[in-house]
């Protein structure tokens, strides 16, 4: 099972995973989150990060999420972009993430593509039509 991890301004990970389970109706295993704010210490952050990365890989991989591309948690993450098991995917929404939850038994290269495209179809705009 790939191994989930957020990595986002403030509390926001931990308000999507606290909606993902309230959703779910289940806790959920392998997922965590890490989260940066302005009095951080990056190299602590990414420290953690790391740590972070060994407890959830299985073998499979992790799938980190992030908010913001070209923010502090998005620049702090190039750095394992570079691993052969971890994919950073920006731009977080709850539909990606529970695509994420929902269908991490295939292949990190997979569950990344199915997450992107779950968000994509997930903005919609709404109208009184």
């Amino acid at each position: 099972m790939i191994g989930i991890l957020l990595v986002t301004h403030g509390e926001i990970g931990k308000s999507f995973i606290d909606c993902a389970s309230h959703i779910l109706g289940k806790s959920i295993n392998l997922l965590e989150c890490i989260p940066v704010d302005p009095k951080s210490n990056l190299e602590e952050c990414q420290e953690f990060i790391d740590i972070e990365i060994k407890n959830l890989d299985t073998g499979t991989g992790v799938l980190i999420l992030t908010d913001i591309y070209g923010a502090t948690p998005s620049n702090i993450l190039k750095k394992f972009t570079t691993q052969d098991n971890v994919e950073v995917i920006t731009g977080i929404n709850l539909p990606m993430l529970i695509q994420a939850i929902t269908n991490r038994d295939g292949k990190l290269s997979q569950v990344t593509s199915k997450c992107m495209q779950s968000a994509e179809d997930s903005i919609i705009r709404m109208d009184s039509k």
